[in-house]
């Protein structure tokens, strides 16, 4: 539903959405309370005065005195079994993910208008499971039609398809994590770059001699030559589309391994690129009864140079009693 008023918000071009971003940030001109809008080449950032564009649809109203969006959305439904509504979800940009219990799905579409009005999301989404190396999403459109957007997160700019790129906001302190380890000049490999999970990050924050971000999936692939461009990064960030272990690199002082599925098959070319030495930040699943030695176990079958663990620790839940799990790997020559 639209706000009755107009508020102000700067239409740029997403190549420069990175640049205006930061200037407004910097000018304390950002208005937090509403969301950035993807409007096909360019993006709606909402200001707090000035802009050149007024909306009326961008306005999230504050919850001071109101009920939970939670308990408006079961108000607004008149079905069976309100009570088994979800209530979590994820937000990805101006998309929303839900998950239903089966006996629900016969109202999923009125169950997404109803999550869509309350929570301001231009599309609602059934989340499923993740496919495959290419980690394409299963994923059921309810209400709504478009499934592109621009997810904002640690002043970094996401332009993806939800309908066919995953996202998880669930990964966002390791994302924020990694670039409190990146040190200034180094040299990056980025095994799994997807649409830029970890590259832009590094790269916006970190000042980094080059990242390599190499990614098999050609749609987020084209979504991270989109995102580099958005961000501003060309010069920092090189992105090949491939399978890794056809890129042939040595020299780098770091490489992200963000996949969960077999990873320790490709720890051989991250020493590689390594050239031997440097630091890995492995990925993988661990059941939690067998945490942290099944990680341990994993790495000393599939490491030939010596190495040690620096850190370890859970990303977040990924199925029942299964984490993904992090390790930063130290190798040593």
């Amino acid at each position: 539903m639209a706000s009755e008023e107009n508020y102000p918000v700067l239409r740029v071009p997403k190549k420069d959405g990175q640049k205006t971003l930061e200037k407004v940030k910097a000018e304390n001109n950002l208005d937090s309370k509403r969301r950035i809008q993807d409007d096909g080449d360019e993006l709606l950032i909402p200001v707090k005065e000035g802009g050149n564009e007024v909306r009326d649809d961008l306005e999230i109203r504050g919850d001071e005195g109101k009920k939970t969006p939670y308990a408006s959305i079961k108000e607004r439904l008149d079905i069976p079994q309100k009570d088994d509504l979800p209530d979590r979800w994820e937000m990805i940009g101006d998309v929303l993910f839900i998950k239903l219990p089966e006996h629900l799905h016969q109202y999923k579409e009125r169950i997404g208008r109803a999550y869509s009005e309350e929570l301001r999301a231009k599309t609602v989404m059934l989340q499923g499971d993740i496919r495959g190396m290419k980690r394409e999403p299963e994923v059921e459109k309810i209400y709504g039609e478009e499934t592109e957007t621009v997810h904002l997160e640690n002043q970094v700019l996401y332009n993806l398809d939800t309908s066919k790129i995953m996202f998880s906001s669930g990964n966002i302190d390791e994302r924020n994590r990694v670039t409190r380890l990146v040190e200034k000049k180094e040299v990056i490999v980025d095994m799994f770059a997807g649409i830029g999970y970890f590259t832009l990050p590094a790269a916006v924050h970190c000042q980094p001699e080059k990242i390599y971000s190499l990614e098999i999936n050609p749609t987020a692939f084209r979504y991270l030559k989109e995102n580099i461009d958005m961000n501003g990064v060309n010069d920092t960030v090189e992105a090949r589309c491939g399978d890794n272990r056809d890129f042939n690199f040595s020299g780098a002082d770091r490489v992200f391994m963000g996949y969960l599925h077999e990873t320790w098959k490709f720890l051989e070319k991250a020493v590689d690129f390594l050239e031997g030495e440097g630091v890995i930040h492995y990925h993988t699943t661990c059941r939690d009864s067998r945490y942290p030695e099944q990680v341990r176990e994993e790495l000393k079958e599939n490491l030939d140079p010596l190495f040690r663990i620096l850190n370890m620790k859970k990303v977040k839940s990924y199925a029942p009693h299964v984490f993904h799990v992090v390790a930063d790997v130290q190798v040593e020559k």
